[in-house]
């Protein structure tokens, strides 16, 4: 079994599409986000990239602003956003406009975007 493979098996996914799939794996089983790797596979192209220091950074910046600042559950984060399928196209699209675009905007802009994602999903289920 390859790297690719045992990370394919072995990943928690957070994100999966017919494009991408966004794992992120634990270093000797420590969840401590220092140790924990984030992962992007491209489907069509079946290559695993992995998020460098800067890109997980980013990440965990915009969803603890999701989540602490903007009050926005986890699962909702996951289901009623496109956080994880717009960083999994970014990834997926290194020295890019995409990748630049997606990382431009600052992380508090970002997670507010989110937000009114998560919330518009939620007024959308609320009034059914």
């Amino acid at each position: 079994m390859n790297k690719t493979d045992a990370i394919l098996k072995k990943g928690n996914k957070l994100f999966e599409d017919n494009q991408y799939i966004l794992l992120w794996t634990k270093f000797f089983g420590i969840s401590l986000v220092t140790f924990t790797s984030y992962y992007v596979f491209v489907k069509a192209k079946s290559h695993l990239l992995k998020l460098n220091g800067r890109e997980k950074i980013y990440l965990m910046s915009v969803t603890y602003s999701l989540t602490k600042k903007h009050g926005v559950s986890a699962r909702s984060v996951i289901d009623h956003t496109y956080l994880f399928k717009d960083l999994s196209e970014a990834i997926a699209n290194r020295n890019n406009e995409i990748y630049q675009k997606f990382f431009k905007a600052s992380t508090q802009d970002k997670a507010k975007k989110y937000a009114e994602q998560a919330s518009c999903h939620d007024v959308k289920k609320f009034r059914k």
